[in-house]
């Protein structure tokens, strides 16, 4: 084959594949078999590798995935993803409509409605026709850049259909998994011993936000599309006038939209809408929480504005949670990280929302006590807010014939130590219990600490059973011969493991080792500001109650439970044992005392548009290191605003408020002149 061959067969064997990626995965209505698609596949795959002059981001075989990122870059919506306010009942929407025809001066409104599905809201956005990035919301201003995960989305056009296509367009719409989807994956990570997922929702945010894109393209996720961003037409006749049309639009350009929905002709005609829906849910492909209705016209949308977070022009209508019935076979007690005896009901399995339903918490003693929950009553169970199962009453109020009260254990059940009581919280005494260290060992290696991805609960829980590690420093020590001493466990899984762990090692910020030594009251955002304020651990251990106090969202609890901590002979002995493995992070300040005498001490930044090759989180960086803060979210507290290239909303709200605008050069000579 000639070369001019070879690139017309690669052109069309992509075309093939995508035209055939939008019959199975948009339509539901497959033209060939996996045989015949896998065929194709591994042509385009043979000749993309023997002529990598032909490479294409936006290629199929793209979609299996690539080389893991580094992190997550920001972006900056051109446009806010704004939130939607909530109605929980019709006479919330009632409300909202009449609002509706008091802003646009009629009664005759149109209203598009669809389905509130629940997954992850996201941002994608394409440039004469071809996919170049995706987004996540965020906190609607700022996201965070997955484009590499997105493409491994099947049903994503990376290319869009017909000829008359936007030279810009902005998609927004919500990352989900088909709930029979899910049950497979719960299966199959159940096998593998991995994480089990509580819901779709989780499933498909926990998809999108991996850094190897291989791990999203081997689960089963699809982008429904909702609204729009940005739109800029070569042939302003093009441009749509209505949400309908708009989304008639989306679907003739290859994406898939909601299910079920539809135009409504007026306020009724939505109220009819939601309580039709309400009883169709559990027949829908994916999870939905409710129904979105949004003015139809964008004129009147344009009239109606917005507030400070929501747009005035759409409401979402929130289904009530999901009950059933079914029987308590069992109630269990499970002991955490941080020593708390939570009675969980094992139940008969049942469907609520479309999941299956096996397990809920009876949260706590006090709570057993006043509802009298006994093995084999029968009673009512809701996911409340459609996510965590929880058993609400005994029905009828009728017990079991010979059923007796639960007695809450005052022994440990794992270790036998005495309980104590903790306010509502019942607590193992024993400060080496082996149900608290196992979970506190996957807490340390989970995405809450140290992310170390590969690194399974269910191993972490063999290893803690078998005294093979007993502390967070032992996960540093173990070798691939510790490993491969278990079945199930071969060379390569060994290596994978091992290598997880000496990532964190090397490279593990300070903020995640506070979050994953588990202190009481010490989540994310404040091991964040911890890290923030104190140089490493010795610092964080030197510091005063007062001292602690002054940091953002510690209070005193906080600042107790911290000290409680770090003056324990558990982290005394723990840090030691960091320091020898060399695994020691540090922040960018230099601590509370030492801040102002860095010279960015005190400053707050704020970073809008494009900054060329300097990405977001290194600018962050260079910052953070010379003792300045940099926020996401502009405020009169900002100092600088540095505002790269096509600057978005945050550099209008600067203006407004008078806040000090610089430009990069500007910034990189603040910084150069201040090394």
């Amino acid at each position: 084959m000639t070369a001019s061959t070879i690139r017309e067969r690669v052109l069309e064997l992509r075309a093939r594949l995508e035209h055939h990626n939008y019959q199975y995965y948009v339509l539901d209505k497959p033209e060939i078999t996996d045989a015949e698609y896998d065929e194709l596949f591994r042509e385009l795959q043979a000749l993309e590798a023997d002529n990598p002059e032909l490479d294409d981001p936006n290629s199929p075989t793209r979609r299996v995935g690539g080389e893991p990122a580094a992190g997550f870059e920001q972006y900056e919506h051109a446009l806010p993803m704004y939130s939607l306010d909530n109605a929980m009942n019709l006479d919330g929407w009632d409300a909202f409509s009449r609002r509706v025809h008091k802003g646009v001066g009629r009664e005759d409104v149109e209203y598009w409605v669809d389905p509130k599905m629940d997954g992850l809201a996201a941002e994608v956005v394409y440039e004469q026709g071809r996919f170049v990035l995706a987004a996540t919301r965020g906190d609607g201003s700022v996201g965070e850049l997955v484009t590499h995960n997105m493409r491994t989305v099947m049903n994503l056009p990376m290319q869009l259909r017909g000829s008359d296509v936007p030279r810009l367009l902005e998609v927004r719409g919500e990352v989900v998994m088909a709930t029979r989807d899910f049950e497979r994956l719960n299966r199959q990570q159940a096998e593998k011993g991995d994480k089990i997922f509580a819901n779709p929702r989780n499933a498909a945010a926990g998809s999108i936000r991996q850094l190897d894109p291989a791990v999203a393209a081997a689960r089963p996720l699809r982008f429904m599309a909702y609204g729009l961003g940005r739109v800029e037409w070569d042939m302003p006749l093009s441009a749509w006038t209505t949400q309908q049309e708009a989304m008639s639009g989306l679907n003739r350009l290859g994406f898939a939209t909601p299910p079920e929905a539809r135009l409504c002709t007026g306020a009724e005609d939505v109220a009819a809408y939601f309580r039709d829906l309400q009883k169709k849910r559990d027949d829908l492909p994916v999870e939905i929480d409710g129904v979105v209705a949004k003015v139809n016209r964008f004129d009147m949308q344009r009239a109606l504005g917005f507030t400070a977070r929501a747009p005035r022009w759409a409401l979402a209508l929130k289904f009530p949670a999901q009950q059933a019935t079914t029987r308590i076979n069992a109630i269990r007690i499970q002991v955490g990280r941080t020593g708390v005896l939570t009675p969980v009901a094992e139940l008969e399995p049942v469907r609520v929302g479309g999941v299956e339903v096996s397990r809920a918490t009876l949260h706590n003693r006090a709570y057993i006590a006043e509802r009298d929950f006994r093995e084999g009553d029968t009673v009512l169970i809701q996911r409340a807010g459609d996510v965590i199962p929880q058993v609400l009453s005994v029905v009828d109020g009728e017990h079991r014939t010979g059923a007796v009260p639960f007695v809450f254990p005052e022994n440990c059940p794992v270790c036998g130590s005495t309980v104590v009581q903790d306010g509502e919280a019942v607590r193992c005494s024993n400060p080496t219990c082996p149900a608290k260290v196992s979970q506190w060992l996957i807490h340390f290696a989970s995405k809450a600490g140290l992310d170390m991805e590969g690194v399974g609960k269910r191993w972490i829980e063999r290893l803690a059973h078998d005294g093979v590690i007993s502390s967070p420093a032992d996960i540093f020590e173990l070798g691939k011969a510790d490993l491969l001493k278990y079945g199930g466990m071969g060379d390569v899984s060994a290596a994978k493991f091992v290598a997880a762990i000496e990532k964190a090692r090397l490279n593990a910020p300070m903020w995640r080792l506070i979050a994953g030594l588990g202190i009481r009251h010490v989540g994310e955002q404040t091991a964040r500001n911890l890290a923030e304020a104190y140089r490493d651990l010795d610092a964080l251990a030197a510091a005063s109650r007062e001292e602690l106090q002054e940091i953002e969202d510690v209070g005193e609890k906080v600042a107790d439970s911290v000290r409680t901590f770090m003056h324990s002979e558990t982290a005394r002995q723990l840090l030691e044992r960091f320091r020898k493995i060399g695994f020691w992070p540090t922040a960018g300040q230099s601590g509370a005392k030492d801040a102002k005498d860095l010279p960015l001490a005190d400053k707050v930044f704020i970073f809008t548009g494009s900054l060329g090759t300097l990405s977001r989180s290194r600018a962050h960086a260079l910052v953070e290191e010379r003792g300045g803060k940099a926020v996401k979210s502009i405020s009169s507290k900002v100092d600088y605003v540095v505002a790269g290239e096509k600057a978005g909303s945050k550099l209008g709200k600067a203006e407004k408020l008078g806040l000090e605008i610089i430009d990069l050069p500007t910034f990189m000579n603040m910084i150069e002149t201040n090394d």
